[in-house]
């Protein structure tokens, strides 16, 4: 059994949607190594293990054209994801408490199978019962995407495991937590006292560990079953049922060049042979956790990437220009790194994007901005330069490539509109899940508490009279300084419209940005 059930309900495990298991980065990593997937917007879809269906319920909102199927031991998860399809009204999804190892043939094929957070935590039959799913359920050109555990960087996180459930042998899931927090205050002390070099590695696993949520501990360090192997060790199985390595969800991680040269360097003696090169890489980062992607065997694929695979992608980008660069070097950055460059026209690509963001732009497109730009005309080559730079920062994960953009819009309409899906989650007090299927928060408080107003009937006057309304009540209060003096401003019968009017603007505008307005 994927998990036992008593703990399981006991203690539900909090799910969210993962922008990493969505069939648009399967289909995409599909495309750029070779294979001709099926069509994202009408795709079958089956998550296994799917918990509350957080995540296939934010596929199937997304995908309205698609047909999604959610599978999970737990019957109060699923009863709690199937009132959240009923209230948001979907009819392309279906959600079952159903053990792994009862489904049967019937089921039918799927383009995309899903299983995260399973295959590690159940027992050998159950991980062969995902492979075969995988083999027997898989469409031709479908993708199967199977998270779990890995070593060499779960060989010292499972002595803390053993640890652990040595110690806590309280009867219920609750109690055997909170044991835990009397073991860690022992480990502590123990730590303190001795700068040994094993201490230094638990210390380390320890300021991971106390960040995790309690039904994340009770999983990954109390469940009975857990079973973390080597990558080599994952593919050698899937090859047993029929399946193949086709990619990491997590792109760049593939990818030599992206460790220091000397060490790339090294690496690249093993480009014959992609499992070992992995394997190599894994060793070196000491991973301990894994997102692989598996097509059939026998398919032909591409390892040998090329910019031009660019023409079948729309690309997104968060990489904004940085000020004070000194010209004509244009330094371009964003939460995961930054890049630099002196190509015009990549300056320009890179500018365009940025003003478009979060709304991903098709590689077409983007060049026919360019090309109309008045003070530039891109040569041929300069287009392959371009295709080349957008490549380097998308394996550098400082971009994101589509084969169907994501569904919202970035201008602010006279009667705005937020997913119903992210309406539904701010009104029962949430974490929203934006149009790029990520987890949010607004940094303005504001926005949360307007968001279920977002539903295309409020105009601004309407959405004014509703900020206002919260400040007489005192529901809201508004915390202003002066730009220059830095004082605090009173929030006044004279001044209330026009602050109100600007603090609806940024709330909107921050809104857009972080992708959940839709048309």
């Amino acid at each position: 059994m994927p998990l036992d059930p008593m703990s399981y309900d006991e203690l539900p495990y909090t799910c969210s949607a993962m922008p990493y298991a969505q069939p648009d980065r399967l289909a995409t990593l599909a495309t750029l190594f070779g294979m001709t997937p099926p069509a994202v917007a009408t795709c079958r879809v089956l998550e296994l293990g799917c918990c509350d269906g957080s995540n296939i319920i934010a596929t199937a909102h997304q995908l309205p054209q698609a047909e999604c199927w959610g599978i999970d031991l737990s019957v109060p998860q699923i009863a709690h994801g199937q009132a959240l399809v009923e209230a948001l009204g979907l009819q392309n999804i279906t959600l079952k408490p159903l053990n792994i190892l009862e489904i049967e043939e019937d089921l039918g094929q799927f383009d995309y199978i899903i299983a995260h957070g399973i295959y590690s935590w159940v027992s050998a039959p159950v991980q062969a019962k995902i492979f075969q799913i995988c083999k027997h359920h898989l469409t031709p050109q479908g993708v199967a995407y199977l998270s779990y555990n890995t070593k060499p960087g779960w060989n010292i996180r499972d002595t803390l495991r053993d640890m652990m459930r040595y110690y806590g042998t309280a009867a219920d899931a609750p109690k055997r937590t909170e044991q835990l927090k009397t073991l860690l205050q022992l480990i502590a002390k123990t730590i303190a006292a001795d700068k040994t070099a094993y201490n230094q590695m638990i210390s380390d696993e320890l300021t991971h560990f106390v960040q995790l949520p309690e039904h994340f501990i009770f999983k990954e360090f109390l469940e009975e079953e857990h079973q973390p192997e080597y990558f080599h060790q994952f593919i050698a199985k899937a090859h047993s049922h029929g399946l193949e390595y086709l990619a990491d969800a997590f792109f760049p991680t593939m990818l030599v060049n992206n460790f220091p040269p000397t060490v790339a360097e090294e690496l690249y003696v093993f480009q014959n042979n992609l499992i070992h090169q992995e394997q190599m890489m894994d060793f070196l980062r000491n991973r301990r956790f894994r997102h692989t992607l598996l097509c059939h065997q026998g398919i032909p694929l591409n390892r040998h990437l090329s910019p031009e695979v660019l023409n079948y992608f729309y690309i997104a980008s968060s990489l904004q220009p940085v000020a004070n660069t000194t010209k004509p070097l244009q330094q371009f950055a964003n939460a995961q790194g930054s890049v630099s460059t002196e190509q015009p026209i990549i300056q320009l690509a890179l500018h365009y994007l940025s003003q478009q963001w979060p709304k991903a732009v098709a590689f077409t497109e983007l060049v026919a901005q360019i090309k109309s730009h008045q003070d530039y005309s891109p040569q041929v080559q300069e287009q392959a330069i371009l295709a080349d730079a957008l490549f380097n920062c998308y394996a550098k994960g400082l971009m994101d490539w589509y084969t169907q953009p994501p569904q919202l819009i970035t201008t602010i309409t006279t009667y705005p509109q937020a997913s119903s899906l992210a309406r539904w989650q701010a009104r029962h007090g949430q974490r929203v899940t934006n149009q790029r299927s990520e987890v949010v928060t607004l940094e303005n408080g504001i926005g949360l508490r307007l968001l279920p107003y977002l539903d295309g009937t409020h105009d601004r006057t309407a959405l004014l009279k509703q900020l206002n309304d919260w400040v007489e009540q005192g529901l809201l209060t508004i915390h202003i300084k002066h730009q220059e003096t830095d004082e605090a401003i009173d929030l006044s019968a004279e001044n209330r419209p026009e602050i109100l009017e600007k603090l609806l603007a940024d709330t909107l505008q921050l809104i857009a940005q972080t992708a959940l307005l839709v048309a």
